[in-house]
């Protein structure tokens, strides 16, 4: 079992959160980060507005506008909410699962690099 299918067992699903190592890809790029995996989690994934821009000049892309504002409430679900009206869209590898053409709404999320949906 590796270390993914561990971490979303039943056993230890009901945990409040965990960072793990990813990759997001495009073509042959590779760009390595730690993501939170929240069994609360949001309903969107999430990417920190500061990765943004290195994740875009390394993997050579440009962030999409939405076509409509997204509001959306901290992930840690406090009062405050945020407008979000950018994506990016890539590959994302957790150990050796890849999930192809993630959706990340790009977002100032506090503490983390990118906060993962429920998969």
């Amino acid at each position: 079992m590796c270390k993914l299918d561990k971490i979303l067992s039943k056993e230890n699903y009901f945990e409040k959160s965990f960072l793990i190592d990813a990759h997001l890809i495009l073509q042959n790029q590779f760009f390595s980060l730690r993501l939170l995996i929240n069994s609360d989690s949001v309903a969107h994934t999430l990417i920190h507005i500061n990765l943004v821009n290195r994740v875009c000049k390394k993997l050579e892309i440009q962030s999409i506008s939405l076509a409509k504002e997204k509001l959306i409430r901290d992930y840690d679900e406090k009062i405050s909410k945020k407008i979000i009206t950018h994506k990016i869209l890539l590959n994302l590898i957790i150990e050796n699962h890849k999930k192809l053409t993630v959706s990340m709404l790009i977002a100032d999320i506090d503490h983390h690099e990118v906060i993962l949906s429920k998969l």
